[in-house]
């Protein structure tokens, strides 16, 4: 039998901890659904979830609400209409089908929530099984959007306390009724931003009643955000604590350089910094949707300023406040696919613990992404107990093919096979779900197991697990 080595001794050819992420987008058939059929549905959501695992990524962040519309039977909201059409309701739980087809991958799945924004008036449409929020609470809408009835997009007020109670409520009740990894609220948890509307956000009387602190109007906006990001957090926390929650802040905080930019923390309110310094989220996940270096002489002309990576992921790395930093990567720009290499080095340089890309379809053309596996990074500071190691049942050998047989520890959300290579141990299978699997082996080959629980500690290895 040979010598185990710590986990921390090991060489790799890329990080052993690391966060490989992708964005399945569902608002409007970005990626997925590109068709009404639900057989059609579930095999391209199968090819989605494939790929991934063929790239090596670990993580899958779903898209499960859209515009006030969602993608499950939900008692709040109606469905997005990509799904089954206008009106309609699909005769399968789509939510449920990702969920499992990421457990038969062996990735994490997190639930991905827009949460301010929704339709225009005009553009919400009544589905049969939940009216939309323009009927039942237009007082909750920002009053300038009710105005002009024919908007593409409206904001929420995030000022009104039943606006933040009830999207806490409804991402409390996801989280109540799917076994998730984590939930995940995107960039739209903010106010508007000034191109819509000139004129400043028309929230005066609730600035006077709901102000006891008495905050200035800035400040006092940036806190209606921080609240509800503290009431999800602990709702979900209360209902089940080893789910990770986080959020994907506009990519910009504050400049970096001198290019143009909007600052999301003065511009939009969005001080996603103090949510994980108050430990209000376990990491942030901004869309650093910029290439390297300096806005080109063409992107100037056509005013598309571009703040440089590296810049902006050097600040956030800069600012972690103890809790991880996944660099969301915008390759559905020509220029920054052409680098995404470039950029994923650049965010190991600074320590990220990983990264995102938006959207999956951007990616799907790309072969081999990585050479090795990487498990998620854990979250110690929601647990730092390891797992107990998985119980070996048994192995039988035929035809050139072990079939090795287990026993989780009740802790434990995955299952990692590793295989003897040189003087180390690298991993042959990532995140099993299942208490079985089948290997290609020869006699006397030799296998060890670790468990992964929910919070991504690994266990020691099992015992020696040898082909006959």
């Amino acid at each position: 039998m040979m010598a185990m080595q710590p986990l921390s001794a090991w060489l790799w050819a890329q990080p052993r901890y690391e966060l490989r992420g992708a964005w399945i987008t569902t608002a409007f058939g970005i990626d997925f659904p590109k068709t009404t059929n639900p057989e059609q549905q579930k095999a391209d959501l199968d090819a989605i979830f494939k790929d991934l695992k063929a790239k090596k990524f670990n993580a899958v962040f779903f898209q499960v609400r859209v515009r006030a519309d969602v993608l499950y039977p939900s008692p709040y909201e109606p469905y997005h209409e990509y799904i089954a059409g206008k009106g309609k309701s699909p005769n399968y739980d789509v939510t449920q089908h990702a969920i499992d087809l990421a457990r038969k991958y062996g990735l994490e799945f997190h639930a991905w929530f827009n949460t301010m924004i929704l339709r225009g008036k005009e553009a919400s449409e009544q589905a049969e099984q939940n009216p939309s929020l323009w009927k039942m609470h237009p007082d909750w809408i920002d009053p300038r959007a009710r105005n002009v009835p024919k908007l593409k997009d409206a904001y929420l007020n995030p000022a009104k306390p039943e606006v933040r109670a009830y999207l806490a409520t409804l991402i409390a009740d996801f989280a109540r009724r799917y076994d998730i990894d984590g939930i995940q609220l995107d960039d739209y948890l903010r106010y508007p931003d000034k191109t819509t509307f000139a004129e400043d956000f028309p929230d005066d009387e609730l600035f006077r009643q709901f102000n006891p602190n008495q905050r200035s109007k800035h400040e006092w906006r940036r806190e209606n955000i921080n609240l509800l990001v503290k009431m999800i957090h602990d709702s979900l926390h209360a209902i089940k604590p080893f789910v990770k929650f986080g959020v994907t802040p506009i990519g910009v905080y504050r400049k970096v350089d001198k290019e143009p930019a909007m600052e999301s923390v003065v511009e939009v309110y969005q001080d996603s910094r103090e949510w994980t310094k108050r430990k209000h989220c376990d990491y942030l996940a901004p869309q650093i949707y910029f290439h390297i270096g300096a806005t080109t002489d063409e992107e100037r002309k056509a005013r598309k300023f571009n703040p440089d990576f590296e810049k902006l992921v050097g600040d956030w790395a800069m600012n972690k406040n103890f809790r991880h930093l996944y660099v969301g990567i915008g390759t559905y720009k020509p220029a920054i696919k052409q680098e995404w290499k470039k950029q994923v080095e650049l965010c190991r340089k600074f320590g990220a613990e990983g990264f995102i890309f938006y959207p999956y379809s951007s990616i799907a053309d790309l072969d081999e992404m990585f050479s090795d596996y990487a498990l998620i990074p854990p979250m110690k500071w929601k647990s730092s107990a390891n797992p107990q190691p998985p119980v070996v049942q048994g192995v039988a050998w035929r035809y050139g093919k072990a079939e090795l047989t287990w026993k989780k520890p009740k802790e434990a959300r995955w299952v990692n096979i590793y295989q003897p290579s040189y003087s180390m141990l690298v991993p042959i299978r990532q995140n099993v779900f299942e208490e079985s699997a089948t290997i290609e082996a020869k006699s006397g080959d030799q296998f060890y197991l670790t468990a992964i629980d929910r919070y991504g500690n690994e266990s020691a290895f099992s015992g020696a697990v040898i082909v006959p």
